[in-house]
């Protein structure tokens, strides 16, 4: 990874801060604690979102690399990483959560504006539902299903794994921050997903053992966030847009239309990833991290469909067009992230022919 110096220290300030003892009553009484890591931040958000800024702009590719490492690394002090304490010591510190409010205001503004609902699917979500996940059991980007099944070679499919392994390794966890409260059917099934992404309780069944199993393969590191560094800014931007959704109670709605999206849509998008490790030695296709995600997916997002979101929008007709939104928005991150890590993947074969 590389980008502006300014960023690489305003990055390294705010890791040092995340741990600095009384944080609010020093940055109250000295603004200097806070000023250079302000100014930055100031300076990515008017820079990564602008309108109209083209996709080979340097300048705001590097504001929105920062700008989604900012937000990473603060959206995961709401999950523990069976670390030190002193970790956590600032998770509540009311000047990361204005920091956080800063970065994540105008990307959701962003967002917002390249998603916008035809009135006809607000009219009929049960149905715009039923037709959208009707599209998307079958509809593949053709460009990056070929380029794996076929093309990639084992620099390119280290690199997946490697991109990958920073959600794939902490399989699910912001679900868990969805669930609990007062009891409903909504929230069993979704407490029974994540029961089965963790295994069923057992440590050798969770997902994640999967994909532990795929890089020891490879001699790549299992610790989780071992390669954070080459993770493109578009797949920090589907885990970030997790924890927003998830963290946000007023935003359960939709966040149930963006789970939906994900549990229906992987089967799908893992089958080209399935196919190179088969292609490429690394797998039966019977018992591997893949197949079993597509296997198991298939029947989440059926459960979603027809379990969490139908309820969903009976229970609250007035909210339905959040329901939609949270699918909609989550389809077009998804597919950033999925564009974006092919990108990634054919530079380092690049790179590597060269060498």
């Amino acid at each position: 990874m590389s980008y502006a110096p300014s960023y690489q220290f305003a990055e390294q300030t705010l890791t040092e801060l995340l741990e600095l003892p009384g944080l609010d009553e020093r940055a109250g009484k000295d603004t200097a604690v806070l000023g250079p890591l302000n100014r930055t931040v100031e300076q990515a958000a008017r820079q990564a979102w602008r309108s109209g800024s083209p996709a080979d702009d340097r300048e705001a590719d590097a504001a929105r690399t920062f700008s989604q490492r900012i937000l990473y690394r603060l959206n995961r002090l709401r999950l523990y990483w069976f670390d030190s304490p002193s970790v956590y010591i600032n998770e509540r510190s009311r000047v990361l959560l204005d920091l956080q409010d800063r970065l994540e205001q105008p990307w959701q503004r962003w967002l917002a504006a390249r998603v916008v609902l035809d009135e006809r699917e607000t009219t009929h979500p049960l149905a715009a539902i039923h037709s959208w996940v009707a599209r998307d059991l079958e509809s593949v980007d053709t460009s990056i299903y070929r380029f794996f099944a076929q093309e990639v070679d084992i620099d390119g499919y280290k690199r997946l794994l490697q991109i990958g392994s920073l959600n794939g390794l902490v399989e699910a966890s912001q679900l868990s921050r969805t669930l609990g409260g007062a009891a409903g059917d909504v929230q069993c099934m979704l407490t029974r997903i994540l029961f089965e992404e963790y295994g069923g309780g057992r440590p050798q069944r969770k997902h994640s053992a999967y994909f532990a199993a795929m890089l020891e393969q490879l001699g790549l590191s299992t610790e989780p966030e071992a390669y954070f560094d080459c993770v493109p800014w578009e797949v920090l931007a589907a885990i970030n847009q997790a924890f927003y959704l998830a963290e946000n109670k007023r935003f359960f709605v939709r966040f149930c239309g963006a789970f939906t999206y994900t549990e229906v849509s992987t089967p799908i998008s893992f089958r080209g990833f399935a196919a190179a490790a088969r292609r490429l030695g690394l797998s039966n296709g019977r018992d591997d991290y893949w197949t079993l995600h597509i296997r198991e997916d298939e029947r989440h997002g059926r459960w979603m469909v027809d379990e969490v979101a139908r309820p969903m929008l009976e229970r609250f007709p007035r909210w339905s067009s959040d329901l939609l939104l949270g699918y909609a928005q989550q389809r077009l991150i998804e597919a950033d992230a999925a564009a974006a890590t092919l990108r990634a993947c054919q530079n380092v074969m690049r790179r590597e022919a060269v060498a």
